[in-house]
């Protein structure tokens, strides 16, 4: 049958409205811890998507609730359409379809058990033959030699621990692998070496990510489309390209203004971060705008109405009542 070449493909991942809510009590009336509130996005296969943000908003409790160890409260994560909590086989086989990374890859293998049994553990989970051969042949395209599968966690560096850690996301040939901050405990010099595996990796297998960090410039460096969280909330969702050209919530433009360039010029001539105060508490989110507390261009209908997520021009998606001025202020500020 010839495919409809109008028709729109299904994204591999599919997120929809998804919330998690966890319960706080203290002395006085329990309260309702607001992690994720409403998050929605997608990625297709051999995509990478990156969500930044700053600690505290969201992004890890959105990747353990992708790749299945937390159930949401309400909304749903897709895999090809089909629900990851669905009952029976179906539902599991879709949730090992995906696989993640850890920020600390020393925390995420058993101390002790070799660096090999930590790799072969997907495979040992779905029985599969010849497992000490995919060992070596994986440890092998993360670029670490074969014998090492018989050392201790421990006997290894920083770097060569979260390349284990990789090649156990990458051996059972998932098609999403889940990176929460996996590149935030390394030195530059050994970020750079890890981004560029993971580029590599998916060009010769077509595995896609979601990669999440604090670090805009990872982020961008690696991504395809760019998602900004805030409190719980997506902010603004755009391709990386465009994002780098013209981010357009206030937000996003001071993350961006934030982040470090190669360019002493550049540098030298950085208009200030507008931000004041701190990020508000999750278990009592400010009205309207969960981000006008800390927004130097915050009016009152920022506090009387919340801003929808919408689209500002094509791919390009972004949740303010006055989107783009931001980035107006800065060309004029950069001009004077």
């Amino acid at each position: 049958m010839t495919p409809d070449r109008g028709a729109t493909p299904t994204p591999l991942l599919q997120v929809n409205d998804l919330v998690k809510h966890f319960p706080v009590r203290g002395r006085g009336p329990a309260q309702m811890l607001r992690a994720v509130d409403g998050v929605s996005f997608t990625v297709n296969a051999g995509e990478t998507v990156g969500v930044v943000g700053e600690s505290g908003c969201g992004k890890s409790t959105v990747a353990r609730l992708v790749v299945g160890l937390t159930k949401p409260t309400s909304g749903s994560v897709l895999v090809e359409g089909g629900d990851i909590w669905a009952r029976g086989k179906e539902g599991a086989e879709r949730r090992r379809r995906m696989q993640m990374v850890f920020q600390n890859p020393t925390g995420s293998m058993n101390p002790r058990r070799t660096v090999g049994d930590a790799v072969a553990e997907p495979l040992q989970v779905l029985r599969a033959p010849g497992i000490r051969a995919k060992v070596e042949e994986t440890l092998s395209l993360v670029g670490l030699k074969p014998e090492m599968a018989d050392r201790m966690p421990h006997e290894m560096s920083g770097g060569q621990q979260q390349r284990a850690a990789i090649a156990r996301a990458m051996i059972s040939n998932p098609a999403l692998v889940v990176h929460d901050e996996s590149v935030a405990s390394l030195d530059i010099s050994l970020q750079a070496q890890i981004l560029n595996l993971l580029v590599d990796l998916q060009d010769r297998l077509g595995t896609a990510y979601l990669f999440i960090s604090h670090d805009l410039a990872a982020v961008q460096a690696i991504s395809h489309r760019v998602v900004v969280m805030y409190l719980g909330e997506v902010v603004e969702s755009a391709t990386a390209v465009e994002f780098a050209a013209r981010p357009l919530h206030p937000y996003s433009v001071a993350l961006r203004r934030a982040a470090l360039l190669p360019d002493p010029e550049i540098e030298q001539s950085r208009v200030e971060v507008g931000l004041t105060g701190d990020v508000p508490s999750p278990l009592n989110p400010p009205s309207g705008c969960r981000f006008r507390t800390r927004c130097p261009y915050a009016e009152q209908k920022c506090a009387d109405e919340k801003p929808a997520l919408r689209p500002a021009q094509d791919g390009h998606y972004v949740a303010c009542h006055f989107a783009g001025i931001a980035t107006a202020t800065t060309a004029l500020e950069g001009a004077s």
